[in-house]
């Protein structure tokens, strides 16, 4: 049997090791949130004691809400995403399956109007005005 303490072997030189690529962080406190049994994707909650809950949109934008107003607001934001991602909306309880896509929309680009007045009829934009 060798003996590796004479060989050498814990007498060298290395490199130091470079820093992972991945990393795992956490464990987190967060919170799923769901409306009507449906995850409400891209939406999670962090519990603030026992009435505030932060909802927080993409784990980018967050807002502190009390647990009356949180409840007021996850519908109408469940609503929004759904639609954001092609849905008519978020699924309603009792559903089995996402609602229907939306076809696309097509961007309008809006205008201003201008009253203009004809030569001796007043129109209807100067008639408030005044």
């Amino acid at each position: 049997m060798p003996d590796h303490e004479k060989d050498g072997m814990d007498q060298h030189d290395c490199p130091e090791l470079p820093e992972p690529r991945v990393s795992f962080r956490g464990p987190f406190t967060r919170h799923d949130v769901v409306v009507n049994g449906w995850q409400v994707p891209f939406l999670e909650a962090h519990m603030h004691n026992e009435d505030r809950v932060l909802l927080v949109i993409d784990q980018r934008l967050g807002s502190e809400y009390s647990v009356e107003e949180a409840e007021r607001v996850i519908p109408f934001v469940a609503d929004a995403i759904s639609v954001a991602l092609g849905y008519s909306c978020h699924p309603r309880r009792g559903t089995d399956k996402p609602p229907p896509t939306l076809p696309p929309a097509r961007a309008r680009r809006l205008t201003q109007l201008a009253a203009v007045s004809v030569e001796g009829e007043p129109n209807e934009a100067s008639h408030l005005s005044r």
